[in-house]
């Protein structure tokens, strides 16, 4: 019996992503992603290419310094985090495990060549990894996925 072929960035990641572009009003992008409930987003060009991220943290200096009364002004490219790590979307599973365990990110971006082609999380590689593990360990009662839940619920 053959062992199944790992997954991919490309089959597991998440797509229709929420974007910024570098010259967006910073007040404005930061508001959007708020309300659309992301805690940060790619700034890509008109062209699609990748310019930089405007994560997390980039939003939450911004807010804050908002809250002291000093609301950033300027455009998205002023405020954005511009080393971005990615990965391709035909590296594996594991490969991106290892990514995520040896470095601190919470999502990494697919990217091919320049453009954006999606977002791969903790929480989606997790998913994936149990799934693919319950395919090389079949007739289990409960998932991995359902024990960790489980125990969330447990915790709460």
């Amino acid at each position: 019996m053959s062992r199944p072929a790992i997954p991919t960035a490309r089959e597991v990641m998440q797509q229709g992503l929420v974007t910024v572009r570098p010259e967006d009003d910073v007040e404005k992008a930061v508001r959007t992603l708020v309300r659309r409930g992301v805690s940060g987003a790619p700034v890509v060009d008109r062209e699609g290419r990748l310019r930089g991220v405007l994560s997390e943290h980039d939003c939450i200096r911004v807010l804050a310094q908002a809250i002291e009364g000093r609301w950033p002004e300027g455009r998205v490219e002023q405020h954005m985090t511009r080393e971005v790590e990615s990965v391709r979307p035909d590296e594996d599973l594991l490969a991106i495990s290892a990514r995520f365990t040896h470095g601190h990110h919470r999502r990494l971006l697919v990217v091919e060549g320049d453009r954006v082609i999606g977002l791969l999380s903790r929480r989606d590689l997790l998913r994936a990894l149990e799934a693919f593990e319950g395919r090389l360990a079949p007739g289990r009662s409960r998932s991995t996925w359902d024990e960790i839940a489980l125990r969330h619920q447990t915790l709460d």
